[in-house]
């Protein structure tokens, strides 16, 4: 087996990072740290960095996942075009994470046959699961788009969606926002003291005419823009296992425990997932390697200053005079 494991979120901002990390007992990430091989780069989503594995340009992820949860978007070009949350703060504007908004299936419904009539002239709207929402587009659309996964949490750019139909997008957005703002279902939300469906959010357009090659075996994720990925590329894509002893092949293995911490700077909740990553992802695969079960280890992580490669092989852990480093060490 060759393993990668992709963790998005481990990289916080160097002095966070420095403070939540430097009293942790991560023994595994301490040897991979001592005897594994680093390498430092400028901050790239994992998003990004697998499509680059795949040799794909740029992220079709309204495909991707309409094909993950069980649609079939054919050779047709897509666009996600998801509810959310936009709140006010000293920063200015900023896109809450939509899961808070927990949309019931018939409050998704309802927003979408309001605002189907204003996009149709695009496309035709569609949904998978409750705030999944995808727009077949009716002809060719140069949007440039910020990816909601990195976007979450962070201010909004006015001047997006940009490109060449970004003018024209953005007016209707305008117009959503105001049959969004009297509608029902918020009103129902607001009675009810709940986060309000204020805007909606395009992104990950493109299409996936053709099969797709994979460089690797299998990919293990929640995501299901990515277990799109896998399904496309015809090999398995499942949610990561509580065990891969057994596993064999070249393995990539998605795990995005630390985000949604990251994301809130929840130094508890981050310090909590990370150990869990130790202790059942890191510590195994040490393991595996040790008894030759394993191969090789990969491990990329990211964050919003940097990312992190880290390569070790068995031969790597036999060098006894490295000693471990400290988790802290992963700031530059």
């Amino acid at each position: 087996m060759r393993l990668t494991l992709c963790l998005p979120g481990l990289l916080l901002p160097r002095q966070a990072l420095i403070d939540t990390i430097s009293d942790l007992e991560l023994p595994a990430l301490a040897r991979l740290l001592g005897n594994g091989r680093l390498h430092r780069d400028i901050p790239t989503a994992h998003y990004v960095r697998l499509m680059q594995r795949w040799n794909l340009e740029g992220l079709p992820a309204a495909a991707l996942r309409l094909l993950g949860e069980g649609g079939a978007p054919g050779a047709h070009h897509w666009l996600c075009l998801d509810p959310v949350h936009l709140s006010v703060d000293r920063r200015g504007v900023k896109l809450e994470d939509p899961a808070a908004l927990a949309l019931s299936a018939a409050e998704d419904e309802a927003l979408r046959a309001a605002l189907a009539p204003l996009f149709a002239a695009s496309g035709e709207l569609s949904a998978t699961a409750p705030g999944h929402w995808h727009l077949r587009l009716a002809g060719a659309c140069e949007l440039v788009t910020r990816p909601l996964p990195e976007a979450v949490g962070q201010p909004v750019d006015p001047a997006l969606p940009g490109g060449v139909d970004g003018a024209r997008w953005r007016r209707l957005l305008a117009e959503a926002q105001m049959v969004l703002h009297d509608h029902a279902v918020n009103r129902a939300r607001e009675a009810a003291g709940r986060p309000l469906v204020n805007h909606l959010w395009p992104w990950g357009d493109g299409c996936i005419a053709t099969a797709l090659a994979a460089p690797f075996d299998a990919l293990w994720t929640r995501d299901t823009v990515l277990l799109g990925l896998a399904r496309a590329s015809g090999i398995a894509g499942i949610e990561p296992p509580r065990s891969f002893a057994t596993a064999a092949g070249r393995i990539a293995a998605v795990l995005d425990d630390l985000v949604a911490p990251a994301r809130s700077l929840d130094a508890l909740a981050w310090r909590e997932a990370l150990a869990g990553v130790d202790r059942d992802w890191l510590a195994p695969a040490i393991a595996a390697m040790r008894r030759g079960r394993c191969q090789s280890l990969h491990v990329a992580a990211f964050g919003p200053d940097a990312s992190l490669d880290i390569d070790i092989s068995r031969l790597d852990l036999l060098k006894f005079w490295r000693r471990p480093r400290p988790p802290a060490s992963l700031a530059p």
